[in-house]
């Protein structure tokens, strides 16, 4: 069974969340003086396709060593949206319809925005209304994966309402992936596996997505 490859490569200077660390990779050790190649790697721990673990929004919550991995290795259902506008709310009249009475325990979102991935366009992506992911959530959702920055609108001044649908998520004590790659080419449903860092005690962590299709 084919598996395809849905995380951003990680690069020194890569595009990341406004504010947060900016990513370095350079050399520690040289073969050439050392004998062996070792790279320095500075990053935040939600750098590229990443886990976001309910400490990131909730303060009592789970942090990524809390986090079994058979929660981010399921079958998935992948919701597709053509064409979505900048800063677009997606909402249940337009999603909704695609939403089965019951479905599994991973949800992805399939906006084609990572087209604009490392771009200026990549933070004006569309978001989730609070209404569609409170629905998601009641028919069995535990894991929610976006191929945007965020599900949530990406603050910026003119943007400062603070993070629904991360509260909602999190603060029921569920996932959030961030910044999947190539998830429009994915079937509707498909095994789905989410593979983070084991960062002790952390708010979230890089992960490594893939997906197993017929």
């Amino acid at each position: 069974m084919p598996i395809l490859d849905l995380t951003h490569p990680i690069s020194s200077g890569m595009q990341v969340y406004p504010q947060d660390p900016q990513v370095l990779l350079q050399p520690a050790l040289q073969q050439a003086t050392d004998g062996v190649a070792v790279t320095a790697v500075h990053c935040g721990s939600h750098t590229g396709t990443h886990l976001d673990a309910p400490s990131h929004v909730i303060a009592a919550g789970r942090s990524t060593s809390q986090i079994d991995l058979d929660e981010l290795c399921a079958q998935a259902v992948v919701i597709q949206v053509g064409q979505a506008r900048p800063r677009e709310v997606l909402g249940r009249e337009r999603l909704g319809g695609q939403i089965p009475e019951s479905v599994p325990s991973i949800v992805v979102i399939a906006t084609g925005w990572d087209r604009h991935y490392g771009t200026d366009s990549y933070l004006e992506h569309p978001v989730l209304e609070p209404a569609l992911v409170q629905l998601l959530i009641e028919r069995g959702m535990r894991v929610l994966a976006v191929d945007t920055l965020n599900p949530d609108h990406t603050r910026q001044e003119e943007h400062a309402t603070g993070f629904p649908v991360h509260e909602l998520v999190l603060g029921s004590d569920r996932l959030i992936v961030e910044n999947l790659r190539g998830a429009t080419g994915l079937p509707d449903s498909c095994r789905i596996g989410f593979f983070p860092l084991n960062l002790e005690s952390c708010d979230g962590a890089p992960v490594r997505a893939a997906a197993w299709v017929e």
